[in-house]
């Protein structure tokens, strides 16, 4: 029985929302990880219970306050997901008890199926594919960290955060990356709505992912790593519905022969060329990205940044040497650095001086007139796109500058269409990462796009841009 479209959306829904939950398999020599893990969401959210048919195992199970059970079936409550962590000749056998108990989603952490290019691990793979089909039972896997929804307290790990969400919904067919993204994205004060590591893909595929994020309320941005993609046809239809509706950035990996050869033994996925995929992509909408930084800082932007499609940008620096520096970064990545208006220059003229500055573009003048030039900017005729570069280790010191930064710029927000973005400079003086990220998430809190180094900014506003202008020619 073949799911339709509407049928797996509704039944990830339900999956990812569980009102029960099991885990198949945990033992002490992985330390009970998957029942800590889900920990969270019996602790608030539904019942959690532990299936093994090893006794030896229930005490670690019963010391978590986790009740034991031979088989699911056994289990009075109905579950709605479950985790399997049983050696790969035993998932048949629990995969057929997940689709007797009527389970919604079956999260497959097992690995050595066919990506390890085995005989038995590509039959075991099949096997449990054609049960899934003809049972139309969901599974994400096999060799995958399942699913992360931080609200629910569902997670990868004991040490992933909960009853918190984002806006960022990621697609990951690496469980390292998913992990590594949500951590990463945590330290500059971006959190997920949901992060699923989808491991081989061989039933719950990319597609079906995207379906589904995209029509989650709680997701406002889609990423995803992606390696290789089993059905191209429906991954590009499923992600041109998915771009109408909100921004879709994907970070591809693979796409050299020798890089592919790497994919290709990881999750089973085949070599595309590289331009044919850009060019696929391009029309569907979507923004490419090539890091895990750069993931960050695109949906960070494409988040909070009005529309945008003109490059002509304003710069505020903090020196001379950063001024001619913010400018060679910013015009490399696209941006052009266009003379002030009159009027504007006029008014500038007003309130600076020349004395140890300029108010030529990029500005490059003390901080005590920082509202003013800011406003300035937020009216100025000429620019259409405006960086602030701030420093993180004055707005550390000094708690009530930080706040009069953060007023200063959503007056701007509030006053003008244009898009504005801080610049946080770890020099003058000198800060550690520890200080930048702390004021990178107090911007966040308040809604302020906020990105560490010219680079980075440059690129994530050039990111927006490109998106933007890309939707307007695609005529959406």
């Amino acid at each position: 029985m073949t799911l339709s479209r509407e049928e797996m959306v509704a039944r990830l829904e339900r999956g990812f929302n569980p009102r029960n939950v099991a885990v198949v398999g945990a033992a002490r020599h992985n330390n009970f990880n998957w029942l800590r893990a889900h920990q969270a969401f019996q602790q608030k959210h539904g019942k959690l219970f532990h299936v093994n048919i090893d006794k030896n195992e229930w005490p670690g199970a019963e010391a978590l306050g986790v009740p034991n059970f031979s088989s699911l079936l056994e289990i009075p409550e109905p579950i709605d997901y479950v985790t399997i962590s049983v050696p790969r000749q035993v998932v048949p056998r629990v995969v057929q008890d997940c689709i007797k108990k009527g389970v919604a989603v079956v999260h497959v952490y097992t690995a050595g199926f066919g990506e390890s290019g085995e005989a038995e691990g590509i039959r075991l793979e099949q096997s449990i594919v054609e049960m899934a089909q003809k049972a139309g039972m969901p599974i994400i896997g096999p060799n995958c960290l399942g699913v992360f929804n931080p609200a629910m307290g569902i997670r990868q790990g004991a040490g992933q955060y909960h009853e918190e969400k984002g806006y960022l919904g990621y697609i990951s067919q690496s469980g390292s990356q998913s992990t590594g993204l949500v951590e990463e994205a945590n330290s500059h004060g971006l959190k997920v709505s949901k992060c699923i590591s989808m491991g081989n893909g061989v039933v719950v595929d990319a597609p079906d992912l995207v379906d589904y994020l995209a029509q989650d309320e709680d997701t406002k941005v889609i990423g995803m790593y992606l390696e290789g993609v089993r059905n191209p046809y429906k991954f590009f239809q499923s992600l041109r519905e998915a771009v109408k509706r909100k921004p879709v950035i994907i970070w591809k990996v693979g796409q050299t022969e020798d890089a592919a050869r790497a994919t290709e033994a990881h999750t089973g996925t085949r070599f595309v060329r590289r331009e044919l995929w850009d060019a696929v992509v391009a029309r569907c909408g979507a923004l490419q990205v090539d890091s895990m930084d750069e993931m960050i800082d695109a949906a960070k932007a494409l988040s909070v940044v009005p529309t945008a499609i003109g490059v002509n940008i304003g710069l505020y620096a903090l020196s001379g040497g950063h001024s001619t520096e913010m400018a060679n970064v910013f015009s490399k990545h696209g941006f052009k650095v266009v003379p002030f208006s009159d009027r504007s220059h006029n008014e500038l003229a007003s309130f600076l001086s020349l004395i140890g500055g300029n108010y030529v573009n990029p500005i490059q003048v003390g901080g005590e007139n920082f509202d003013k030039v800011v406003d300035v900017l937020s009216r100025d005729e000429n620019i259409d796109v405006v960086a602030v570069e701030v420093s993180t280790g004055r707005l550390h010191q000094d708690p009530k500058m930080l706040e009069g930064r953060i007023k200063a710029f959503k007056a701007f927000q509030a006053s003008s269409t244009k898009p504005i973005i801080a610049v946080l400079s770890s020099l003058m003086p000198k800060t550690d990462s520890t200080t930048q990220e702390t004021v990178e998430r107090r911007f966040s809190q308040e809604g302020i796009p906020a990105f560490l180094g010219f680079d980075r900014g440059a690129r994530a506003l050039k990111n927006v841009v490109d998106y933007h202008s890309q939707r307007v020619f695609l005529g959406e």
